[in-house]
């Protein structure tokens, strides 16, 4: 389910070369998983999209594009932004282990 709906949002994001950000879903396709106890603070989620990008050789969206481009994602990936005090993190995702 989650991998049908990631795929589905990154094609819904897909555009020109100019436009880089339909990338953020390819990069949640590649690299993420569902997880019912899973927390991802953004630093996190982009500090891996900005390993994937150097691994893909492509620019990453600067964070705060980043960043925005996945909270309009994160609702069709059944993903919740939460916040705990002062922390914000993902709810229900996790980085997929490394191959």
């Amino acid at each position: 389910m989650l991998g049908q709906t990631l795929r589905a949002v990154a094609q819904s994001m897909a555009g020109s070369d100019d436009d880089i950000s339909w990338r953020v879903g390819i990069f949640a396709l590649e690299r993420l998983r569902p997880d019912p106890e899973g927390w991802l603070p953004p630093n996190v989620l982009w500090a891996d999209y900005f390993c994937w990008c150097g691994e893909k050789d492509v620019r990453p969206l600067p964070v705060a594009s980043f960043l925005k481009k996945f909270d309009e994602a994160a609702a069709s990936l059944g993903v919740r932004k939460l916040r705990t005090g002062n922390t914000i993190a993902y709810a229900r995702i996790a980085l997929k282990p490394a191959a």
